[in-house]
């Protein structure tokens, strides 16, 4: 049968019409499912809904008119086309028809051509409704993504966008004041400036990579060494760990294994996990990172000896703008948004993070993400 063909349903108490009817639909490429009266048909519909009902007026019990009352009102059958199926040549049976909700009409004696042309041109016109209504929630969903969007867009620049720029208008005005009379304290507020147009730079530039990454972005994948990978990423933490003196250990699998990501995402989840270890631990502090292979999957995972995190933070910590709100954690700079950007691509990758953590004695960040080469071959 052609797949593009369906399945329609004839309700008609009579054997021969049935018959005649299947032949019709069947030679026409049709799956015909059928029902002798108007009880069995909206009880066959509701648990196996077709695409088109045939339905004939003059039935023992009830009739095609109540039949299709019931059936359009009925949230599981209300869009299927009902084509009734009559002798009935008056126009005021014709109009009710219509006004329960029938599509249209057709006239015995039935004749094949007419019954295969207008099953086909009401199921066509069923499907492209179908197709409307999904494009029509598809254009709903991204409408509601994008309102989502702008909305933390509004949130941030109402609130972390604000205090860095009440810092540099203040510090403009200071800069206006000692000009004349003290170049060191100008120069002073300078670095103070240049502290917060780069704190504001770096929270907008998070925030649109945060949007591109919940909205359909597209993953380069491409294949990489995992021992490479993350050697690179270790070293790229190096300066900030010299300069806190921390001691960083590595644990890698004995036998390199190839991994297919999207390597600058990827890069920008491990980055984020070592940026903020080395951030949060205080000098002469330990950090670990190691990987290891189970089935599938890699297992990620970056621990400190760190700060630590209250117990009550922890299920918040992945949430756009969360910080832990101490006196020694808001010592430290950050956006609030650095570990939901973690999440979401991980979460692009198939895979899912998980914190582990003690106030006090240290923090364990991690994920679990496919190899990813199934992916890449589809």
């Amino acid at each position: 049968m052609d797949e593009r063909k369906g399945v329609i349903l004839i309700v008609d108490d009579i054997p021969t019409n049935l018959e005649v009817l299947m032949q019709f639909l069947e030679g026409a490429g049709y799956e015909v499912l059928v029902a002798t009266d108007g009880e069995s048909a909206i009880e066959q519909v509701e648990y196996a809904p077709p695409d088109v009902i045939l339905l004939d007026v003059m039935m023992p019990g009830i009739d095609g008119f109540e039949t299709c009352r019931r059936l359009k009102a009925n949230p599981v059958s209300s869009d299927i086309p009902v084509i009734f199926m009559t002798a009935l040549s008056d126009t005021v049976d014709k109009v009710r028809g219509f006004e329960l909700g029938a599509e249209d009409y057709i006239t015995k004696p039935l004749h094949q051509e007419e019954v295969v042309a207008r099953v086909t041109a009401h199921l066509t016109l069923h499907r492209q409704k179908q197709e409307i209504q999904a494009l029509r929630q598809q254009e709903r969903l991204y409408y509601e993504r994008l309102v989502k969007i702008k909305d933390n867009i509004l949130s941030t620049a109402s609130h972390d966008l604000k205090n860095p720029l009440t810092s540099i208008l203040i510090t403009v005005d200071m800069i206006r004041h000692y000009l004349p009379r003290d170049p060191d304290i100008v120069y002073k507020k300078l670095d103070t400036l240049q502290q917060e147009a780069d704190r504001m730079y770096n929270l907008i530039v998070q925030l649109l990579d945060l949007a591109r990454l919940e909205s359909d972005i597209v993953l380069r994948r491409q294949a990489l060494s995992l021992t490479s990978w993350m050697e690179g990423n270790i070293n790229y933490v190096h300066p900030q760990v010299d300069d806190k003196q921390l001691n960083v250990i590595a644990q890698l699998p004995e036998e390199d294994i190839t991994v297919y990501w999207d390597n600058e995402r990827m890069n920008q989840v491990l980055q984020n996990l070592l940026s903020n270890a080395v951030k949060y631990t205080p000098v002469g502090g330990t950090v670990e990172v190691s990987a290891a292979v189970h089935g599938e999957d890699i297992h990620i995972q970056v621990s400190d000896t760190g700060l630590g995190i209250p117990a009550g933070d922890i299920p918040k910590l992945f949430t756009k703008f969360y910080r832990v709100n101490t006196r020694q954690h808001m010592a430290v700079s950050g956006s609030g948004l650095g570990l939901s950007i973690v999440k979401e691509i991980v979460h692009k990758h198939g895979g899912h993070v998980w914190v582990d953590s003690e106030e006090g004695i240290g923090s364990t960040f991690g994920f679990t993400i496919p190899v990813g080469e199934e992916i890449l071959s589809e």
